[in-house]
């Protein structure tokens, strides 16, 4: 193992996060460009919070389990996350109530929350703007469904959709309605939205008369081609399989990975001044350093002052990695707490 020098240390935490925080900002810019970017930016960002400490570690010839980075007593390390969650989550619930409906202006709707979801691959907005020439998007947020395109002049766009759950229109009106039929017949450019409460709807999207070449239906986010013309979606519980394992193995192993097992330990090792904090022997000054940069770190990919508030969570995830030695706690309780908000939203309209 290498001899610790302060100096050095500095340096090696200053370049490590640095770099980081310059890839995984300029990642997010890039995938408003890069098609296939957004498919891929949050494995390739997972794999690089995974990389660059560990490689760091090993060409110091450093363990990785003296940073907590193992997975020794995972079982204490599960009823640990699980104890503390049973303590946080009804005080997290009454606040996140409050931000839901004072701050939001939402209203708590328990009785319509849909367990069963929209493909993946359709949900949320895309973050690109400009449409090419010939394009046609299709995302939903909750069981809002929009439709916008750009096509050549002088060509129409037409839009049949079915659902026997019922269609309301949202944006623009159609131009014939049934209660689980809408037909609209626009110009070459537009935007309509429709809401979806039933359980499948079927889209037959055409362009100057011809039916859309599923190829340039972009779907969700990450603008996907679709497979097929018409087009149908499904509600389903496959979204919690998807999250869980997201949540747990792209989004909090890697994070508690860099920031609890690498930098706090770092940081430990440049403000070694502890104080007892619930009976655990914790150096606030890196706690607190360390769910700082972890803020930071959030800003820069999505720049929203609500992702500051993890700043918050973060202090906790910090003393857990002290109190069990390692990060599998954290990690745990890292998880629960983003599933946990993932479906308290599904209780609010």
């Amino acid at each position: 193992m290498t001899e610790f020098n302060p100096k050095n240390v500095r340096t090696e935490v200053a370049w490590v996060y640095g770099a980081t925080l310059a890839i995984t900002g300029g990642l997010a810019l890039a995938q408003t460009s890069v098609g296939w970017l957004r498919e891929f930016i949050l494995a390739i960002v997972a794999a690089l919070f995974l990389y660059l400490p560990l490689e760091v570690l090993y060409r110091k010839k450093i363990d990785p389990a003296a940073f907590g980075i193992h997975r020794k007593d995972i079982w204490r390390a599960l009823k640990n996350a699980l104890l503390v969650s049973l303590i946080v989550f009804p005080l997290y619930g009454v606040c996140f109530h409050v931000y839901q409906t004072d701050w939001l202006g939402r209203t708590a709707q328990p009785a319509e929350a849909q367990w069963k979801q929209w493909p993946i691959e359709v949900q949320d907005a895309p973050k690109v703007i400009a449409l090419e020439e010939g394009e046609v998007r299709l995302h939903m947020t909750g069981d809002i469904a929009r439709v916008e395109w750009s096509l050549p002049p002088g060509q129409v766009f037409e839009l049949r959709a079915q659902s026997q759950g019922g269609l309301t229109p949202y944006l623009t009106n159609p131009r014939n309605r049934s209660e689980t039929e809408l037909y609209y017949l626009q110009s070459h450019r537009g935007k309509i939205g429709f809401e979806v409460p039933g359980q499948e709807v079927q889209l037959l999207v055409k362009a100057g008369d011809d039916s859309l070449p599923p190829e340039r239906l972009k779907l969700g986010t990450a603008l996907q081609s679709a497979d097929e013309m018409p087009i149908t979606l499904t509600r389903s519980f496959f979204w919690l399989f998807n999250i869980i394992l997201v949540q747990f193995l792209l989004v909090a192993l890697p994070e508690e990975v860099f920031y609890r097992g690498y930098l706090q330990t770092r940081l430990d090792q440049l403000f070694p001044k502890e104080t007892q904090v619930l009976g655990v022997s914790v150096s606030v000054m890196s706690i607190v350093l360390t769910s700082t940069l972890f803020a930071i770190g959030h800003y820069v990919t999505i720049p929203a002052p609500s992702r500051l508030a993890v700043f918050f969570p973060s202090l906790l995830f910090g003393w857990m990695r002290r109190a069990t030695g390692g990060i599998m706690a954290p990690l745990i309780f890292h998880a629960l707490c983003n599933l946990f908000v993932e479906f308290a939203q599904l209780h609010y309209g």
